[in-house]
């Protein structure tokens, strides 16, 4: 007999309560049962997993690193097994579901906050889970461990659907102090202060056309402003000057607000911290390409309540205007 046929999905909801509440009569409480009953699960808890996952202390009941391990896991699977259960039955006002977003750096910023604030009224008990955009992206769409990914995204695999979000401009950053700054914005201009690139994902190689190409997924790894910017230094017989790379726009930033280098960012974070950083903002004197931003789910998934609540919220917390 395998361990999971041995298993009473009860016993996970009661180590769960005994995480959280560190006593035996309060996770009784919790459960509506006796604490013999909680003693008793405890101790076939114990023979399945063989260890002790929890300790008498002067504190309570304390975990080992296995049962820390195992609920850190139950408090994702949980909700989404009950997702799987009764996928219809989500209120997201008693919801303690954790909601797993994967985003670009700037987003973090720029939207992952106003969500947040959104969350903690409209679904007081939930999680989020905020990620920054990685390769395996597609398996976890998959599987469910991912409910969405927020990015700029090519030849998407048919099993997943995307949804225009938002669309930002990008705009050229000197802070205020900066000499070039009071200088008409030209590419002349630009070519005599040192830039900062951005590299969206460092740990990729060799992306093809500033986009990484994984399990039929394409998406975005380097600021796609940068071919037009380089095609048009090259037109006018110039060369720009990169001395600083960032991971990514507030790191950009931070470093044009204490030397003279110039970076090309989206103005929606441009403009978060222009009065922080004492910056002045221009638009390229060039034809850039704007970044735009795409919503990526799992068809099957995004169809279920809990998450097609999700990406109404990702909606509603949108700025008026990126760009």
């Amino acid at each position: 007999m395998s361990v999971l046929q041995k298993f009473d999905l009860n016993l996970f909801r009661l180590l769960e309560a005994l995480y959280e509440e560190r006593s035996v009569s309060r996770a009784a409480e919790r459960l509506f049962i006796t604490p013999s009953a909680v003693s008793h699960s405890l101790r076939r808890l114990r023979l399945l997993m063989n260890d002790e996952l929890f300790t008498r202390g002067p504190r309570g009941m304390m975990p080992t690193p296995r049962a820390h391990e195992v609920a850190r896991r139950l408090h994702v699977l949980l909700p989404q097994l009950a997702d799987v259960i009764n996928p219809s039955d989500f209120d997201p006002e008693l919801s303690e579901r954790v909601f797993a977003i994967a985003c670009v750096p700037y987003l973090s910023t720029m939207l992952v906050p106003r969500l947040a604030a959104d969350l903690a009224v409209s679904a007081p008990h939930a999680n989020l889970d905020i990620r920054l955009l990685y390769s395996s992206v597609v398996d976890d769409l998959d599987s469910g461990r991912l409910d969405v990914a927020l990015g700029n995204f090519r030849r998407i695999p048919p099993r997943l659907i995307t949804e225009e979000l938002l669309r930002d401009d990008y705009v050229w950053v000197m802070r205020v102090g900066n000499p070039a700054a009071g200088r008409k914005p030209t590419l002349e201009m630009l070519s005599t202060v040192p830039h900062v690139d951005l590299l969206i994902d460092g740990a990729v190689v060799n992306p093809i056309d500033s986009y990484d190409v994984r399990q039929g997924l394409e998406r975005l790894v380097i600021q796609n402003s940068m071919a037009a910017t380089e095609e048009a230094f090259g037109d006018a017989g110039l060369r720009r000057e990169v001395r600083y790379h960032a991971p990514d726009s507030i790191a950009a930033l931070a470093i044009v607000a204490r030397t003279d280098a110039a970076c090309l960012v989206p103005v929606s974070i441009a403009r978060m911290f222009e009065r922080n950083f004492d910056l002045v903002l221009f638009e390229p004197p060039y034809a850039a390409t704007a970044l735009n931003i795409q919503m990526l789910y799992h068809q099957e998934y995004g169809a279920r309540p809990a998450v097609s609540w999700l990406l109404d919220r990702i909606r509603a917390a949108l700025p008026d205007k990126a760009g």
